[in-house]
C-alpha cells in the first residue's frame, strides 16, 4: 500500500486541483469470526488477500477469549477536485 505521501504526491501531480489526502485509524470489533469475515471478503479486498499468508492470516491473532475479533483498521483518505 503506497503511504500518505506517496498518495500526496500522486494527487498533486495529476490533473485534480486543490487534493486533500489524510489518514484515519478505524479500529474494529467484530463480534465472530464470521462477522469478520465477511468483511474481509468484500470486493475491495478481495485483490489484497493474495498478498497474505496463511500465517498472516488475523482472525486467529485477534479473536479474543469472548469469540470478539478485533482489527486496527488504517484507512488513506483522498479528496480532489477536477
Amino acid at each position: 500500500m503506497p503511504t500518505i505521501e506517496e498518495y500526496t504526491l500522486l494527487a498533486k501531480g495529476s490533473k485534480f486541483k486543490d487534493a486533500d489526502v489524510w489518514g484515519e485509524n478505524v479500529d474494529r470489533y467484530f463480534n465472530n469470526t464470521d462477522e469478520m469475515t465477511m468483511w474481509i471478503d468484500q470486493p475491495s479486498l478481495v485483490p489484497f488477500l493474495k498478498q497474505i499468508t496463511d500465517e498472516e492470516m488475523m482472525i486467529e491473532r485477534t479473536q479474543r477469549e469472548d469469540g470478539r475479533c478485533f482489527e486496527t483498521f488504517r484507512r488513506i483518505n483522498v479528496f480532489a477536485g477536477k
